[in-house]
């Protein structure tokens, strides 16, 4: 379910990006206001289409009842048999240090923080995703070859430190390279959409999941290689327009070119103003340079 709601998430905002200057608003700020919109109608939704607890639910039989509450009830979840809802139960969560430490736990943001920092100040993000890729295939390759817990446990967390801090590294990394707010929604709405695609865990594969291992291996190996070539490209792309190869003629400056420069530079465009080529143009401006 992740994986559809990230592919058509990645289509809708796709779509709302098209909403620039609605409401004087950018674009950007709809996607939260409407999937924000959706989420609190979902919420309240909820409240009616959320199954009820075993005790009450009136879609199983008397006998089904008791066999799933002392089922639950094995589990050591002794309040399924039936709790009254108290505000207390709300605050007791908020009390309790282990909620705490569960939400530092979940986070998982330290590394993804600390790759977004230095990729910021830096200037740097491809170098950063390779870094990120290179320990994500090292614990693939000890996931697919391990039969030590231990160690396996270990990949585990080698496996999740390649993958979490690129997601939101080459997203950023992706919109800053992409010039225009329709571009820019459409392209990062592609990605994000396609590295949705890689939901391979079979319940068959079960224990060692290999199959699944070997395919994440593989897509992490995919995003290494293609990281290095968008890097190559960009930076030669870079070197191109340092050195005049996509300077465009612009009228208002009127200024004298030799006939070879003048042919070369019509063929990259005609404008007014350099304002109009760098709108029209996009990250196909010559002035414009690409973030590695």
């Amino acid at each position: 379910m992740a994986s559809i709601s990230g592919a058509f998430g990645g289509l809708l905002a796709a779509a709302i990006s098209n909403m620039q200057g609605v409401g004087g608003k950018p674009a950007w700020s709809w996607i939260f206001i409407l999937e924000g919109l959706a989420t609190v109608v979902a919420g309240v939704l909820s409240f009616w289409i959320i199954v009820d607890f075993p005790d009450t639910a009136t879609f199983i039989t008397e006998a089904e009842r008791k066999y799933i509450i002392k089922k639950l009830q094995d589990d050591g979840q002794f309040s399924v048999a039936g709790e009254t809802f108290a505000f207390r139960h709300i605050l007791a969560a908020f009390r309790d240090y282990k909620t705490w430490l569960c939400m530092l736990i979940g986070a998982g943001y330290i590394l993804t923080c600390i790759v977004g920092y230095y990729a910021d100040r830096l200037g740097n993000r491809g170098y950063f995703n390779l870094g990120c890729f290179g320990v994500g295939i090292v614990g693939y390759i000890i996931l697919i070859t391990s039969h030590n817990a231990t160690l396996s446990y270990i990949a585990i967390y080698l496996a999740a430190s390649g993958i979490y801090p690129v997601v939101a590294n080459s997203t950023t990394w992706f919109a800053n390279n992409a010039e225009g707010s329709y571009k820019r929604g459409v392209t990062v709405a592609m990605a994000i959409g396609f590295a949705n695609l890689q939901g391979i865990y079979r319940a068959q594969d079960a224990p060692r999941y290999i199959l699944g291992h070997a395919v994440q291996l593989g897509y992490i190996s995919l995003g290494f290689i293609a990281t290095s070539v968008l890097m190559l490209t960009l930076h030669r792309e870079n070197k191109k327009r340092q050195r005049g190869e996509r300077d465009e003629i612009i009228l208002s400056e009127n200024r004298m070119l030799d006939p070879e420069k003048e042919t070369r530079n019509k063929r990259n465009g005609v404008f007014e103003t350099v304002e109009d080529a760098r709108r029209e143009k996009g990250d196909k401006w010559s002035g414009f340079r690409y973030h590695l």
